[in-house]
């Protein structure tokens, strides 16, 4: 009699064990799900992308403007191993930035004031490369990531005063390239 009486205390505790583990599981479970919803919809509203990229909004094309940085007429020069096969690259580039920021005023303006800025930013990411890294499909793909990167925090450390720098997240939205060849 005293095995049956053990054998279901012993049941009861881990039955007892087994409901506070589905309960914080599920605690656990709820509340960082609707956590996450709430980071990743706060700057969805504020026009930024979330970081957990569950809701992902995208400004509207009046809310944003679009600059030729590169042109097909200009080609540049690739790091090259031979001199006397020299190895060029021919891109058309433009980038979209946001019209309109907290803490910058006339965003066009300053964006054609450091024009020039940005168009050696992206003509030294280039020339940096050797044509087979430059000809690789994953190569434009990194391009557009590292060059957006690279172009809003030149563009943050310049346009935007030190208080300001903490509301606005980025300038440039998207590098769009309109035409990548090399030779």
């Amino acid at each position: 009699m005293e095995k049956k009486s053990s054998f279901f205390i012993f049941l009861f505790i881990i039955a007892v064990m087994t409901l506070i583990i589905a309960v914080l599981a599920s605690f656990i479970l709820l509340v960082g799900i609707s956590g996450t919803k709430a980071e990743a919809e706060e700057p969805a509203r504020e026009g930024g992308v979330a970081n957990n990229t569950l809701l992902i909004s995208p400004p509207d094309e009046e809310d944003l403007s679009i600059m030729p940085l590169l042109e097909t007429s200009k080609p540049i020069n690739l790091k090259s191993e031979n001199a006397a096969k020299p190895s060029y690259a021919i891109i058309e580039m433009s980038v979209k930035f946001f019209n309109k920021l907290d803490g910058i005023k006339d965003v066009q303006s300053k964006m054609n004031l450091n024009k020039a800025n940005l168009q050696e930013i992206v003509t030294m990411y280039f020339m940096a490369m050797d044509v087979e890294t430059f000809s690789k499909v994953e190569t434009k793909i990194k391009a557009k990531e590292e060059l957006k990167e690279q172009l809003n925090f030149f563009l943050l450390s310049t346009i935007a005063v030190e208080k300001d720098r903490r509301k606005v997240k980025e300038v440039v939205y998207d590098v769009v390239f309109s035409s990548w060849n090399y030779q």
